[in-house]
């Protein structure tokens, strides 16, 4: 299974934890495509991130997107985020590029007319902070 595959099961799992308010992926029923992709070590080891750090994944959003609040957030803008973060910051095989690229993708996928764009910029940002500091 590809990794574009896994990675739009992933986000649409933190979709679904978002919606139930419940990180921990393992007590959530999949559809039979996503099970197949969910076992797979990348979707493991991001979900896993995703579980053990949303609050600072959550943060790392809430302070790089401008006048706005991470609670008004379309959901499915939010889970591609914090699917792309985890893959960044937490996920050592997977460039950020990729990562960014990705998430663009999918953004223009299951987001409005602008999302792409604004998830380019967040996780453009983000990306250019991290890599300032592992510079310092």
């Amino acid at each position: 299974m590809n990794r574009r595959i896994i990675r739009e099961n992933i986000m649409q799992l933190v979709y679904q934890m978002d919606v139930s308010d419940n990180f921990d992926y393992e007590k959530h029923s999949c559809v039979e495509e996503a099970e197949k992709a969910l076992r797979q070590k990348q979707a493991i080891e991001t979900l896993e991130a995703i579980r053990d750090h949303i609050a600072d994944i959550d943060r790392l959003i809430a302070d790089n997107i401008d006048h706005w609040d991470i609670k008004r957030l379309p959901k499915a803008d939010l889970a591609i985020l914090r699917t792309a973060l985890a893959e960044m910051i937490y996920i050592n095989t997977i460039p950020a590029n990729v990562s960014i690229n990705e998430a663009v993708e999918l953004g223009k996928t299951y987001g409005d007319d602008r999302s792409y764009a604004f998830i380019n910029s967040v996780l453009g940002k983000i990306n250019r902070q991290l890599h300032e500091q592992r510079q310092i």
